[in-house]
């Protein structure tokens, strides 16, 4: 069959779109990349990758050096044009020869050097922007009387290169001759962490190729060494370090083939480092949550972001000492244009660890359950009664569990099905009129209603129906006193957070509601009792108010789902924590019920107590 192959009618434009829009965050993985890659075809006990600073007119330049096949002069030209490489094949799945050099120009326009030494000969190349020309070249230099963008440099580097093996080095210029492209590898101006490089390796990198051992420049690493050079450190992959750590599990979920890898990295309890970064001291090491694709991460959530998504996968408590890693099956899934994040194979659809969540959740080992219960603050609070009441006022509307909505095969709805309708409304049960003072009553027995309606009992043997199970079930309540546990869920001057996910909603115990309300409940009862065990009550009563505000504002929301007009984002806002918080806001329609409790509380403690109703 006969055919006219497309070809670029403006290159220059297309390679200079393409380099200008590229990511700068790609840098450190694209370069290490091809790196490895080369160093995995030298022979075993010789896959090096070196990662060190060299000094370029007394300005620091990072470099890049591996073993394996080096390039000639031939080679290098190849090389050094955009979508072209040297001992690899180009294909979407693979990594194909258009990042390093694309992100590598976009961050270091002045200048990329090449030098690879084959069978004892170094030549050399360095790209990068020519202002004249308008685009990016291959910079041609002065060499016997001529003007050559290759040359053989072998006798300039014979001093301090060993030209007996093949190797390649890779120099980043960056924007200008004074840019020091170590302390500021993605941009004149950012500047980021001494050990940047070793940690964009250690996140994005499961593992390494087999065989090749990773080393940097102690000025480079955490630790000692700020102002040295020469010496060097050893970087490894979390897999390398997993033997060193309490527990690590990896389970595989049958139906998809994907894989959880569950992993204990505390604290060390004679250091502040986790105990990975112990064992790995050329990076900071810290828990996070992350996609895993042949071998690269992708998606990493780590500190806060992790802290704050954690509740999601079955992780309210503990997500500083657990790193959950999502392995995708390689025929799953594809890297992006920029290798930045992951989609589907067909549709081209982002893939985040949100999408495997409940994974995570349903295949949590007992083990890791445990170190979540470990890590959940102590609290002598009892929340039952405020959990059983809030799902008895869901309970009113009979909405179903969005996995029953769905299994519901019915094409048409009766006027007498009150599962699945598509308005959430209230049923005919025995309502309360006060659920704030029910459930601020506790478990004790001051102010109990009484009632006349018998108790009447199913028959023995009864079980609740199948759309009974399947009704909603109310948010756990989580109240957080601690300001860092505040702020790891991102609840700071917010009443609390709902995890729709998980089911978790939890509830800022320092919000400035409770304050205000503490204030005007101590004035109440000045002089009742002891002063710190009166604020001890006091302060509970507040919080658990505002718990029963916000946690009524949530269920209210979540009774929306199947209203018409009601959209996704549309409940996400109802749910915010803003929208939670001006639930909490409003506590003095709370006052008069909050007083009954502590009054209730303080006769329960033996304190003398002057009635609301007296005051």
């Amino acid at each position: 069959m006969s055919f006219e192959r497309l070809t670029i009618q403006d290159d220059r434009f297309l390679i200079n779109r393409l380099i200008g829009q590229a990511p700068r965050h790609t840098l450190v993985r694209e370069f290490f990349m091809n790196a490895q890659e080369s160093a995995a075809l030298a022979p075993e006990g010789q896959r090096l990758v070196r990662i060190y600073p060299t000094l370029v007119e007394g300005i620091r330049k990072l470099t890049f050096w591996n073993t394996g096949p080096g390039m000639n002069s031939i080679d290098l030209r190849t090389a050094t044009n955009i979508s072209a490489s040297i001992n690899k094949q180009l294909s979407l799945d693979g990594n194909f020869g258009i990042g390093a050099k694309v992100s590598g120009l976009t961050v270091s326009p002045a200048g990329i050097r090449y030098r690879s030494c084959k069978d004892g000969a170094v030549h050399e190349v360095t790209i990068g922007f020519d202002e004249d020309a308008d685009t990016f070249v291959r910079f041609a230099f002065e060499v016997e009387g001529r003007h050559e963008s290759v040359f053989d440099v072998t006798e300039a580097v014979r001093q301090t290169a060993d030209v007996t093996y093949d190797w390649t080095e890779v120099v980043l210029m960056g924007e200008g001759d004074d840019h020091d492209t170590v302390s500021e590898p993605i941009g004149t101006g950012i500047r980021v962490d001494r050990s940047y490089v070793a940690t964009q390796i250690f996140r994005r990198f499961a593992e390494f190729r087999p065989g090749v051992k990773v080393t940097l420049d102690v000025s480079m690493t955490k630790g000692g060494g700020r102002d040295e050079t020469g010496r060097t450190r050893t970087l490894k992959t979390l897999q390398d370090v997993i033997p060193q750590l309490p527990n690590a599990e990896t389970v595989t979920c049958s139906e998809s083939g994907v894989k959880i890898q569950y992993v204990h990295d505390p604290k060390h309890a004679s250091y502040s480092h986790s105990m990975s970064a112990l064992n790995n001291p050329a990076t900071s090491s810290t828990t996070f949550c992350a996609l895993v694709h042949k071998g690269e991460r992708y998606d990493l959530r780590t500190g806060k972001a992790w802290s704050a998504v954690a509740p999601n996968y079955g992780i309210p408590f503990g997500s500083t000492v657990l790193t959950v890693e999502i392995i995708v099956p390689d025929s799953a899934a594809l890297p992006n244009q920029y290798r930045d994040a992951l989609t589907t194979v067909e549709e081209r659809n982002s893939i985040t660890t949100d999408d495997y969540a409940m994974k995570v959740r349903e295949l949590m080992p007992e083990w890791v359950k445990d170190v979540i219960r470990e890590a959940h603050p102590p609290r002598d609070e009892n929340l039952d009664d405020l959990q059983n009441d809030l799902q008895k006022l869901l309970d009113e509307f009979r909405l179903p569990t969005s996995t029953y909505v769905k299994s519901l095969k019915t094409p048409e709805r009766t006027e007498d099905n009150d599962v699945g309708l598509d308005e959430a409304r209230a049923a005919d049960v025995d309502t309360i009129d006060n659920e704030e003072d029910r459930f601020l009553r506790g478990e004790r027995s001051y102010g109990q209603r009484a009632t006349e309606k018998k108790v009447r009992k199913a028959p023995e043997g009864a079980k609740l129906s199948k759309e009974a199970q399947a009704l909603e079930r109310a948010p756990m309540i989580e109240i957080l006193d601690d300001p860092a546990d505040v702020d790891e869920k991102q609840i700071k001057g917010r009443a609390g957070r709902f995890y729709k996910d998980a089911q978790t909603l939890f509830i800022n115990g320092l919000y400035s509601a409770v304050d205000r309300m503490t204030a005007e409940l101590e004035v109440h009862f000045a002089g009742q009792a002891e002063g710190e065990a009166l604020r001890s009550i006091v302060l509970r009563a507040a919080q658990r108010s505002m718990a029963f505000r916000v946690g009524k504002a949530t269920c209210y929301a979540i009774s929306k789902r199947l209203v018409d007009g009601w959209s996704l984002e549309d409940l996400d806002r109802a749910t915010s924590p803003e929208s939670l918080s001006l639930a909490a806001d409003d506590y003095r329609q709370s006052l008069a019920t909050a007083r009954k409790w502590i009054s209730s509380e303080l006769k329960a403690h033996g304190f003398a107590v002057v009635e609301p109703e007296a005051v």
